[in-house]
């Protein structure tokens, strides 16, 4: 991990994660931030190399910890099942369904009972436990 990349140790459990997503307009508008932020030419699609730059900042869970092989079959996967043109580009909507069926499966994984995690401060999930505080 680069050393210019922030973390810190947060709560969360899959309804702080589902109440994000369930929020149109805060998910949206981090999924759109995200967007941008992998199609940096501005072409309005996103490439396997563009994902692929910025993934495990992304979400922030064991990415770092995972194989070559690993990755390129979560790519793989990726493609094959939002790639609905099968140009090897995702468009924003496309990505929007990617993370929001991604978002919701990690949410899924936690569970009902709160667990602490080391979260990068842009990452998905941190914006996820941000929302939640926000709300009072």
């Amino acid at each position: 991990m680069a050393d210019d990349q922030k973390m810190s140790v947060a709560v969360i459990n899959e309804s702080t994660v589902k109440n994000f997503v369930q929020d149109s307009k805060a998910f949206e508008k981090c999924v759109d931030e995200q967007f941008k932020v992998f199609d940096s030419k501005g072409e309005g699609a996103i490439s396997r190399a563009d994902i692929g730059r910025g993934y495990g900042k992304l979400m922030a869970l064991e990415y770092e910890k995972q194989s070559e092989e690993e990755i390129n079959c979560l790519y793989d996967s990726i493609f094959e099942r939002f790639d609905e043109e099968k140009n090897g580009t995702l468009n924003k909507e496309q990505y929007k369904r990617f993370m929001k069926e991604m978002m919701l499966a990690m949410g899924q994984s936690f569970g009902d009972v709160p667990i602490q995690v080391a979260l990068e401060h842009d990452s998905m999930l941190m914006k996820a436990v941000q929302h939640e505080l926000s709300r009072g």
